[in-house]
């Protein structure tokens, strides 16, 4: 699942350098965009995408107005802590340490910045479901059926009787005799019967998730500075 990761740099040619160095450890080019300056009126509507409030997005948007230049990678999960040891190899800033710097004043005074790094987790969307697919297949079944068969069969028997002559007159004389027999043959039909409907639902829930990274902080610290002249003696 891939996630979203920005990184605010002082000005294009430091970003230019992290897009290398995400390159590098196989993060996809066309994942990686660089905002500056030209296209700040589209960083609200990148960083809302991406998961971010509208009023911190906002923010980084007024800030790109005057200068410096934001990253948008989108990453997958396994590479996400990667890029982001490849961004922090550079300085990144926060809006308001990016203001500070570009609007900051030359002074004779020496300075030194706290510097905290804040956790912005975005989020984006992958789509998955199911597909109902079918498919015919073929199988070989059996059925017993009684059919009934009526043989015509021709029995001859032996006769010795005389025939008197009133039945001799009749005895001869051209007649036909028929004896049908039925025989019954198997007939064949084929009925379609629905016997289980399989249907697609989708059911929207929410789920919360904690992310745990590390974030650095850089902190200034006064020591006294107790320099001792050096003396020379005479004897």
């Amino acid at each position: 699942m891939p996630t979203s990761i920005i990184g605010l740099f002082e000005n294009e040619d430091t970003a230019g350098k992290v897009v290398i160095a995400l390159t590098e450890i196989g993060c996809n080019e066309d994942k990686i965009e660089t905002v500056a300056k030209s296209k700040a009126e589209k960083v609200t509507k990148l960083l809302v995408e991406a998961g971010y409030e509208q009023g911190k997005a906002r923010q980084y948007s007024e800030v790109l107005q005057k200068g410096g230049a934001l990253i948008i990678a989108e990453v997958d999960d396994n590479k996400a802590d990667e890029a982001l040891s490849a961004m922090r190899r550079f300085e990144v800033l926060t809006p308001e340490a990016l203001l500070e710097r570009i609007g900051g004043e030359s002074s004779e005074e020496g300075t030194a910045q706290v510097i905290e790094e804040t956790l912005e987790v975005g989020k984006t969307q992958t789509s998955s479901g199911k597909r109902l697919k079918t498919s015919v297949s073929e199988r070989d079944v059996e059925e017993t059926v009684k059919l009934r068969e009526d043989n015509v069969e021709v029995e001859r028997t032996r006769a010795d009787r005389t025939l008197k002559p009133e039945e001799a007159a009749k005895a001869f004389q051209e007649t036909t005799i028929e004896v049908e027999g039925v025989t019954e043959k198997p007939v064949v039909s084929k009925q379609a019967h629905v016997v289980e409907e399989v249907a697609l639902t989708k059911e929207s829930g929410e789920r919360e998730v904690t992310v745990i990274d590390t974030v650095r902080r850089q902190d200034v610290h006064v020591e006294d500075i107790d320099r001792k002249s050096s003396s020379s003696k005479k004897s």
